[in-house]
């Protein structure tokens, strides 16, 4: 059987998108709005969700190809002018389903926070477009970006036995 990535899914609460506060030097920069932003977005997806740095093939066929996609969505952290983290956020006006999109972090900025950064952009961009649900896909041994989606309101998904079972094991190594 092949490899299939867990699936997590989320449900609108209803409450208005959060104030995000940001430390000094931090700020939040779309796709459109950076300069250097082709080059930021493959720098960053090294690390942790592709096998090395790509070249632009890679964003055209995980992002621009993708139904949906809007750049202005692609969002960045920047932390003294350097681009750290990535998150984007694809929404169906048709559906109300959003999707929570190749999310990554440069090694020297993990631990500083920027992972729950990331989720409150995903959360506030999926309730002011006026979301109802989202999803997004992950991998069995990223267990601190799963509690950091567990935080913020995501569930896993468990419509099929492997899911199950994956899951369960997830649970466990969570409580550890």
């Amino acid at each position: 059987m092949d490899y299939v990535q867990l699936i997590m899914r989320w449900e609108n609460d209803g409450n208005a998108p959060k104030t995000i506060s940001l430390s000094d030097g931090v700020t939040i920069e779309t796709f459109p709005k950076r300069k250097s932003a082709l080059d930021d977005w493959l720098d960053i997806i090294q690390y942790g969700l592709t096998d090395g740095r790509l070249d632009t093939d890679c964003y055209k066929r995980c992002m621009t190809d993708l139904e949906n996609y809007d750049d202005n969505k692609c969002f960045f952290i920047v932390k003294d002018g350097f681009a750290a983290a990535t998150i984007t956020v694809i929404c169906d006006d048709k559906t109300k389903e959003g999707y929570i999109h190749m999310v990554a972090c440069r090694p020297e900025f993990r631990g500083q926070g920027f992972g729950t950064l990331l989720n409150d952009i995903a959360m506030n961009t999926l309730k002011s477009e006026g979301m109802k649900t989202a999803y997004l896909t992950t991998d069995d041994f990223r267990i601190p970006a799963i509690k950091s989606y567990l935080r913020c309101g995501f569930v896993p998904d468990l419509s099929t036995e492997d899911f199950k079972e994956r899951w369960a094991k997830i649970m466990e190594e969570i409580k550890k």
